[in-house]
């Protein structure tokens, strides 16, 4: 097994991910497909892998946010279709077309101009649209049933783009009060309803996030796009309180100690700004990970980490590469295991915890864990694949 020289790392539970499409698998109608959504860089758990083992898993199709993002997925050999959720430019269209990744389709506007592109460029490869309806998310795509049917007579009168899916997103089915959603799906139902009385035949249709899933599986649809839920977390506490649907985080973030250093007799500053005075015979440790790694700055004196089963507080600043923790008189050993966010023993910190203390919500947390952090892929309690650009022999 190849070894990594700074020793911070991400272990990834395949297992738990393909629990965690099973337990939708059977929360949702056996008719309705799943999407998983695999974007930043599967939102903090390395893309290629998490898209590898949800299609192992039962799920049929990937979403990203961008087409470079596809283009990762084609280039490590994964086949399956892959929707781009975001905006793409119209420079970019041929080039989506040649690595058969489907795009959303904004407007009537942008399909014309997508189909003259390829038409100009004689593409070799049909281009798979999905029309984005916007009934509430006031985010991106068509807002009026006249724009919709102008979109849709746009694809069917293409040669060169193919009508994939239609699809809305929404936008509070993670909260209590249900009514917006309720307005959303509504709308999206009568826009559909609209298209057929106008004789036309929909594609496949797809509505439901994981919060909606979770709440209105009967929404489901032709297909779920899974996103947090894949990846074993709740999108809010009311969801996760519902406890329709068990879930396991896949996720942990670990390290070990790189130094330790006993403060002796006189207190000592510790990191920038000298923001915390160690006190006499307090055991200090530096653990290799920073900012730069995407462990907030803002974690700087109210953070924890886990070591020997018990939280240690952060000492001082998180600086780029590197934090320092408090062990009390704890005696410690470099190359000491401790958890950062995960389970160890008895203790555990959740990232779900760390976003409150951050003020924000847990989406971000493992999303900006950076891509210098190496992933060790686990299945069956054993390390299958290290996937990182700091190795070493």
């Amino acid at each position: 097994m190849q070894k990594i020289g700074r020793e911070v790392w991400i272990e990834v539970n395949l297992d738990a991910i393909k629990r965690n499409i099973q337990a939708f698998q059977a929360h949702i109608p056996r008719k309705s497909k799943i999407m998983a959504v695999v974007k930043a860089n599967a939102y903090g758990h390395g893309s290629v892998e998490v898209a590898r083992q949800a299609l192992e898993s039962g799920a049929t199709e990937l979403a990203v946010a961008s087409l470079e993002e596809g283009i990762v997925l084609r280039k490590a050999k994964i086949e399956a279709p892959i929707l781009v959720l975001g905006l793409t430019r119209l420079d970019c269209v041929k080039k989506a077309a040649a690595w058969r990744i489907d795009l959303s389709g904004l407007c009537a506007d942008w399909i014309n101009q997508a189909n003259a592109i390829l038409t100009k460029e004689e593409s070799q490869h049909q281009l798979g649209i999905h029309v984005n309806v916007d009934t509430g998310m006031g985010r991106l795509g068509i807002r009026t049933k006249e724009e919709l049917l102008e979109a849709v007579e746009a694809l069917e009168k293409s040669k060169y783009l193919r009508w994939d899916g239609v699809f809305t997103h929404f936008s509070t089915a993670d909260e209590p009060n249900p009514d917006f959603a309720l307005f959303q799906h509504d709308r999206f139902i009568d826009f559909l309803r609209f298209l057929k009385k106008k004789g036309v035949t929909l594609p496949t249709v797809h509505m439901n996030n994981t919060a909606a899933t979770i709440v209105f599986p009967t929404f489901s649809a032709d297909m779920i796009r899974l996103g947090i839920g894949l990846y074993g977390l709740y999108p809010s506490q009311y969801v996760e309180d519902l406890d329709a649907v068990q879930l396991e985080p896949a996720l942990s973030l670990k390290a070990r100690i790189a130094f330790v250093k006993q403060m002796m007799t006189e207190p000592r500053m510790v990191s920038y700004g000298a923001t915390y005075v160690a006190k006499p015979d307090e055991v200090i440790a530096t653990i290799p990970i920073g900012y730069a790694d995407g462990y907030s700055r803002a974690l700087s004196n109210k953070g924890f980490m886990l070591f020997r089963g018990k939280r240690v507080p952060i000492a001082g600043r998180v600086t780029m590469d590197m934090t320092m923790i408090r062990l009390g008189e704890m005696k410690a050993r470099p190359g000491e295991e401790v958890v950062i966010y995960g389970r160890q023993q008895d203790e555990a910190i959740s990232v779900e915890e760390i976003a409150e203390l951050l003020n924000t919500i847990h989406y971000e947390v493992i999303a900006t864990i950076s891509r210098r952090v190496p992933r060790f892929y686990k299945r069956g309690g054993k390390i299958m694949k290290i996937s990182t650009p700091m190795m070493y022999v």
